[in-house]
């Protein structure tokens, strides 16, 4: 297993996986999370369960961070996901992911009226 502390992610990252327990990247966290620094397109395929989520989402989150402005309120990432139970799962792997953060995230689905204070 490789250290999650070896594929350039920031240390408030960092320390929002270790507060949720995570030491080692995963497979598919190993080959993606570089690659997704290049901002080339990607497709990836893995099991439930095997990180997929945060493969992607602690890139995306690494480079929001580093080019925050304060008081620049728009949308600056749309992730898609099929069903509404994926799109909260997903959605809050990325409140936890960046908790440490200057970001704010929320979740958006059809026919569900819209809150924009969260959820």
């Amino acid at each position: 297993m490789i250290s999650l502390s070896t594929l350039g992610l920031s240390p408030e990252i960092l320390n929002a996986l270790k507060d949720k327990g995570y030491e080692s990247a995963t497979p598919i966290q190993k080959a993606l999370i570089p690659v997704m620094f290049t901002r080339r397109d990607i497709m990836a395929g893995a099991q439930t369960g095997t990180g997929k989520t945060a493969g992607f989402a602690l890139p995306i989150l690494q480079e929001l961070s580093k080019a925050f402005v304060a008081g620049q309120h728009y949308p600056k990432a749309v992730i898609i996901v099929p069903t509404r139970e994926l799109a909260r799962q997903v959605h809050a792997s990325f409140e936890s992911y960046g908790k440490y953060l200057p970001l704010k995230s929320m979740v958006l689905y059809g026919g569900a009226n819209l809150n924009f204070s969260g959820e």
